[in-house]
């Protein structure tokens, strides 16, 4: 084997991308029941392959094994939705303040002014999802700048399982209004007082779990144990 070849992804590591990108992306919509043979066929991948991916994303939360059944993508419930912005609360000022401990003050006006940009380009060019992406990278830096190595294994198990609430309710048409003050204010993170910062991060979050709130309870599926989007998301 070269060394050329042992950098070459399996073709497991292709199909767990490939599902991975999906269900984050909700392409494969939260509760939907999913088998080997049916993925297999869509990704042109055979079967083992594609049996070993599940392995993997059943043991990040992302799919759950039916047994005899299949799998289903891990659906979404209000508790669920609850508990990941209860943990985001804790961890993102936490990521916050200590990046800004870490980094000087023109090193983060530096990170903010690109952002900027890049949210700017974003909602014209791509709109919420791209923003949405542009909001992860930020974080994925600031996450870095902590030189914590467990901070960041935990942001990186954070960030797909949000990405898959907030995906999901871009597809109603409120999300626009309830959703737009995701990447407002961003100078907050020049400041000097952490508790500022971390006041400012506490607020980013909490406007964002009242708006993805006010989009779920407003569907049918609430009185139900899962999360279902309406039948009309499905033509999009």
């Amino acid at each position: 084997m070269t060394s050329d070849d042992s950098q070459t992804p399996s073709r497991a590591d292709e199909a767990y991308v490939a599902l991975r990108e999906r269900i984050v992306d909700c392409r494969l919509a939260p509760g939907l029941r999913i088998t080997e043979r049916q993925l297999a066929a869509d990704l042109g991948i055979g079967l083992t392959p594609v049996r070993q991916a599940l392995t993997r994303l059943d043991s990040e939360n992302l799919v759950r094994t039916l047994p005899r059944r299949g799998y289903q993508v891990t659906p979404l419930t209000l508790g669920s939705v609850n508990e990941l912005f209860q943990v985001w609360r804790i961890l993102g000022p936490a990521i916050a303040e200590l990046a800004a401990r870490n980094m000087p003050v023109d090193n983060r006006a530096e990170v903010m002014s690109r952002y900027r940009a890049r949210v700017d380009s974003a909602r014209r060019d791509g709109g919420l999802p791209s923003v949405l992406q542009t909001d992860a990278e930020l974080w994925m830096r600031l996450a870095e700048a902590t030189g914590n190595s467990r901070l960041i294994a935990m942001y990186v198990r954070l960030v797909d399982e949000l990405r898959r609430v907030f995906m999901l309710s871009y597809h109603d048409p409120a999300a626009a209004g309830a959703l737009a003050l995701l990447s407002d204010g961003d100078d907050w993170f020049l400041s000097d007082d952490p508790a500022k910062i971390r006041a400012h991060t506490e607020c980013f979050i909490d406007t964002a779990h009242r708006g993805v709130l006010a989009i779920l309870t407003s569907w049918p599926s609430v009185v139900q144990a899962e999360v279902v989007p309406p039948a009309a998301w499905f033509l999009h």
